[in-house]
This record gives C-alpha cells, sequence and structure tokens, in this order.
C-alpha cells in the first residue's frame, strides 16, 4: 500500500507506529503498553488522541485496520497493523531522531530569554519553585522507574524514563546555579544598565550598517 500523504511526525504517532511494528493491536492497547512502559512520560497522553494519530496514520496509508470486534457490551475495538510503507517510514524516521540534534524550542528557554523583564527577588523566588517542583517530579518518575524494574520490564523499555529523569535532574543542578549567580550578584544588572546595552548594541549595528 503506498502513502497517500506525509507521515504526521509527532510523538504520539512515532509510539503507535512502533507498537505496531510488535504485533498488530487496538488503539486501547496501545494507550495500555505506552502507560505500562512508561511511555507518557515523554509523550502527552489525553483524550481521544491516540485514536486521532490512528485515524491520521490510517488514512495516510502507514496503518490499516485488520478486523473488528466486540466484547459484550464493551464498545467495537478495531485491530490495525502496519503497512510496508509505514514501516519503511518510521524506522527512517527513528533512525533521523536518533542521530540528528534538533531544537525544540522549550517553553523554559523562551521564559529565561525574557525573565529580566521581573524583578530580580521574584525571579529567584520563582525559580526556587521551579526547583522544588521538578525535584518532585523526579522522585516521582524515579519511584516509577524502580517498581517497573522490580515488576521484571526489561530496562530497554525504560530508557525513556531514565533520560526524562536525567534532564530534570540537570535542569535541577543548572536552576540552582543560575540562582545562586543571581542572588551573589554576578549575574543581574539593573533596568538602567540593560537600556544602556541596549543602545551600545543599537548603535554598533547602525554604525556598522553605514560602513
Amino acid at each position: 500500500m503506498k502513502s497517500k500523504r506525509e507521515l504526521p511526525r509527532t510523538p504520539l504517532a512515532l509510539a503507535v507506529m512502533n507498537l505496531l511494528v510488535e504485533h498488530p493491536m487496538h488503539p486501547y492497547e496501545m494507550k495500555s503498553k505506552m502507560k505500562e512502559r512508561g511511555h507518557d512520560q515523554v509523550i502527552r497522553l489525553k483524550g481521544g488522541s491516540i485514536y486521532d494519530t490512528v485515524e491520521r496514520l490510517e488514512n495516510g496509508g502507514f496503518i490499516q485496520a485488520q478486523e473488528t470486534s466486540r466484547e459484550g457490551r464493551r464498545p467495537e475495538r478495531t485491530v490495525y497493523a502496519i503497512t510496508e510503507t509505514g514501516r519503511e517510514e518510521i524506522m527512517a524516521w527513528l533512525r533521523e531522531l536518533l542521530a540528528q540534534p534538533v531544537n525544540e524550542y522549550p517553553q523554559f528557554g523562551a521564559a529565561l530569554a525574557f525573565f529580566a523583564a521581573l524583578d530580580q527577588d521574584e525571579v529567584v523566588r520563582l525559580l526556587k519553585v521551579r526547583t522544588a517542583l521538578l525535584e518532585g517530579q523526579a522522585a516521582g518518575e524515579e519511584k516509577q522507574l524502580k517498581t517497573f524494574m522490580e515488576m521484571g520490564l526489561p530496562r530497554l523499555f525504560l530508557v525513556e524514563g531514565e533520560y526524562a529523569l536525567a534532564m530534570k535532574r540537570a535542569e535541577v543542578d543548572w536552576v540552582r546555579k543560575l540562582i545562586v549567580e543571581i542572588e551573589g550578584g554576578r549575574l543581574w544588572i539593573t533596568k538602567a544598565q540593560m537600556k544602556d546595552v541596549g543602545e551600545k548594541f543599537e548603535n554598533r549595528r547602525e554604525g556598522g550598517e553605514t560602513q
């Protein structure tokens, strides 16, 4: 079967197609496996998003319905399988994701670009709140990973959770150092100094253009 559309490159599409590489399954089973394996640590699962993704992948020719069944009074469940085109596309995309770093434009990075608009003391307070929340999340994720390991789930299925945990810990360490620098007066400058820096760079830019 040939693909009709471009592959929807979302984390959820990546998860769905890789699960179907293992064997055909219905969306409910996909969602259950994602939670069992801790994929919800790196992939947002909400509402009917998985069903929307399955529909898009089927319309694109990357997966196809195999059969529909019903158990008792439960709603009908359709089992999907990956197509040959889908298998080729997902393997190529996975290789690209592993090898090629990309800028994912994190919201925290955007906030750091403009946090000087707030008062110094408020920035310190907010960053301390952030580190406390991150530490709580990291503790919960570490406990979940330990539980999965004790249940006998192979570590191969948990590395994305380990990565998410490592990123949180690294962020906590970095933000703590940032707080120390702000409180120690080694980073922050006054509004007047900011204005002066802006004017100097503007004059330098204009001077460069006239040369």
